[in-house]
């Protein structure tokens, strides 16, 4: 399908049915500087992983031998399909910038399209 301006419409899904942002292979996925750390509050703790000197938000892998993790603040909801952020309001400011439909975003869903769809699977 095609829009006024001859480029194909991308219909993007809401945030909580998409998660793409909240998964990797990486353990420095996203990073958290120390103003995030503090709006972490008592949370910062159980969801902040340190790596040398630099703090990145852990990463929870189904399995040891998985090589694909999600955020350790994303709540998976498998009967509803959903991808639930349980800091969103105290995320870091990575997480922040990320805007829904831009060019980071698509990159995202380019890149690890599959990946919140396999694990939804996996706690089912």
């Amino acid at each position: 399908m095609l829009t006024g301006s001859g480029y194909p419409l991308i219909v993007l899904e809401d945030c909580v049915r998409c998660g793409v942002c909240c998964f990797s292979e990486s353990e420095r996925h996203a990073r958290v500087t120390g103003d995030d750390y503090a709006r972490l509050g008592d949370d910062a703790e159980r969801l902040v992983a340190f790596i040398g000197n630099q703090a990145f938000m852990r990463i929870e892998r189904a399995g040891e031998a998985s090589p694909v993790g999600r955020c350790a603040a994303l709540v998976l909801a498998p009967d509803e399909g959903t991808y639930l952020c349980s800091v969103y309001e105290r995320r870091p400011e990575v997480c922040r910038t990320l805007e829904r439909g831009s060019s980071a975003c698509a990159g995202e869903r380019a890149t690890k399209g599959d990946r919140p769809r396999r694990a939804l699977t996996l706690v089912r």
